[in-house]
């Protein structure tokens, strides 16, 4: 019987969570291999994530989706998750990697913007996304080299802004984390939030206190859906309640997910 090409191009088969510790190791890595090579290369077409059309974006999150149905390392935060990481590629804007912006939206979460110009400018809801919106939205902005670094129970998270005729700088967020009972999700306290590397005098002795301004929406979970000796996907996709909004089949989430390759320190 044959079957119709189209059809099989539209379906696609993502193994559940649990699948990947159940194929074969050689043909694990190989599928591994090839989709990364895939994924690495989407990524570098669309920017990160943040050019190209829609259905190029969402192909690369397919890809995405296709590696942490593979993921080889079943307790990630128990071995290869220290050391310095490089955002590769994001669904949603680079700035969001930083763990400050998800206390943030949580803080807001469920307060609709009170402004109908907004609403109807951005296309949006909630006043967390129209305020994403307007930033990411911002004039002569360039995204540079965003990091994250975990090592002894600290995450730094940089990332690299430049705005024409403003100047630069490298917003940096610190983190506390501790592994949560779940072995592939962090439990992470936003610190403090600092603005360094700045040409603009006197900025880089400003330091946020993104603790206390954001209370117990400080308080995150991240989960960590694929990791290996060289690559890592985050995920942190939770409501306010804390309970995961994606199913446990990668096939069928839907929040943020953010890869990043390793760098050597």
């Amino acid at each position: 019987i044959g079957l119709c090409p189209n059809l099989l191009a539209k379906k696609r088969y993502f193994p559940p969570k649990s699948a990947a510790g159940k194929l074969p190791a050689a043909f694990r890595d190989s599928a591994c291999a090839a989709i990364r090579l895939r994924l690495l290369a989407a990524a570098a077409s669309t920017c990160r994530g943040q050019c190209g059309s829609e259905a190029d974006r969402q192909g690369a999150l397919q890809l995405v989706k296709a590696m942490e149905a593979l993921n080889p390392t079943p307790e990630p935060t128990k071995g290869l998750l220290e050391g310095k990481w490089r955002l590769i590629f994001a669904s949603e804007d680079v700035t969001r990697s930083s763990p400050f912006f998800w206390g943030w939206r949580r803080m807001l979460e469920g307060i609709p913007d009170p402004s109908p110009l907004s609403r109807a400018l951005f296309n949006t809801e909630e006043l967390s996304e129209s305020i994403f919106a307007f930033t990411d939205g911002i004039p002569l902005k360039n995204i540079g080299e965003a990091t994250q670094t975990l090592y002894n129970g600290q995450i730094v998270n940089r990332v690299a802004v430049e705005i024409w005729g403003l100047g630069t700088t490298v917003m940096t967020t610190t983190c506390r984390y501790m592994p949560a009972e779940d072995p592939s999700e962090l439990l992470l306290t936003v610190e403090t939030t600092q603005a360094v590397d700045n040409t603009l005098p006197l900025a880089d002795q400003v330091v946020f206190p993104s603790e206390t301004f954001l209370g117990d929406n400080a308080r995150l979970r991240a989960r960590v859906t694929y990791l290996d000796e060289d690559l890592r996907i985050f995920r942190n996709e939770l409501d306010a309640e804390g309970n995961w909004l994606s199913s446990e089949v990668p096939a069928e989430r839907t929040g943020p997910a953010f890869v990043a390759d390793r760098i050597p320190i």
